[in-house]
């Protein structure tokens, strides 16, 4: 056995009893990665159990470091019966291959705000436009709603698979779910979602990681595998905590493309692209 596969098994066994990471108190987990991920990894992802750290300029893989050598993710179950999660994200479907979990994400309603990617900030300022909502400070109620989980990001591409405008959503919970109170924001809208398929992966590490993006690669992957056609124009990732509090979970998804109802050639779609702004960020 390799001084790396021993020095992460016992690196497992430790965040399996809790231990802190930096300043991240890690909590006890005593359900499986199977039971934390929601899906079975695929053989092919876990060589050794070290990571191929694939690399987005070159096209290549680099041999770094090791698959699942960040905290396990906190369990959807667990974090559900915490607090409110989104109903939509709460109904996983059994999904017949490796790495992925297919889900229905249900119609239902949900703030979402511009994220202003020439902004440096642009992400805080979101979240706080949002949070003004949230807090009642900027609904035509002047009542607090709540918060439930995920928030999920939304990022649009083009023809060239470039980043060219995102958005910020929390889910309205359900107490306020039918009768959404109006925003007094007017960068801060209540959108009526419809229903989607959407397959996603899970990370446990921080949003900053570089592992959290490179989920989409694996994610597109194991979907390959099972000759899935996911929507070009459009991917998403979902918070579930909050960052360095504790055990973490986030997720990367992409929508079937059957599903998806908006194509990028449709008039409401076209009118969204005349206004988005250039990326100034890489994913």
């Amino acid at each position: 056995m390799s001084i790396k596969l021993s020095l992460l098994l016992v690196f497992q066994t430790l965040l399996c009893h809790g231990l802190t990471v930096g300043n991240q108190q890690v909590e006890e987990t005593d359900y499986s990665w199977e039971e934390a991920e929601g899906y079975k990894e695929c053989e092919d992802f876990l060589i050794d159990m070290e990571v191929q750290h694939f690399n987005e300029d070159n096209g290549e893989f680099d041999e770094s470091g090791f698959f699942r050598e960040k905290p396990k993710p906190k369990a959807l179950q667990k974090i559900c019966s915490e607090r409110e999660c989104a109903s939509a994200l709460n109904r996983s479907m059994n999904s017949p291959g490796c790495g992925y979990s297919e889900r229905i994400l249900y119609s239902g309603n949900w703030t979402t705000t511009r994220i202003d990617l020439t902004n440096p900030n642009g992400y805080r300022e979101a979240y706080f436009r949002l949070g003004g909502y949230r807090s009642g400070k900027t609904n035509d109620r002047n009542q607090p709603v709540g918060m439930a989980v995920p928030v999920i990001k939304k990022w649009y591409m083009d023809e060239n698979n470039d980043v060219i405008s995102a958005t910020m959503s929390f889910y309205v919970p359900s107490p306020y779910q039918k009768d959404p109170p109006a925003s007094l924001d007017e960068e801060v809208t209540v959108e009526q979602w419809d229903d989607l398929i959407i397959y996603s992966r899970t990370y446990g590490g921080n949003r900053e990681d570089p592992e959290h993006m490179e989920q989409f690669h694996y994610l597109r992957e194991a979907l390959s595998m099972e000759n899935i056609k996911t929507y070009p124009h459009m991917i998403m990732t979902a918070g579930y905590t909050s960052p360095r509090s504790g055990q973490q979970r986030r997720e990367v998804m992409l929508i079937d493309d059957d599903s998806m109802t908006v194509k990028t050639e449709t008039e409401d779609t076209m009118d969204l692209l005349s206004n988005i702004w250039p990326a100034l960020i890489d994913i």
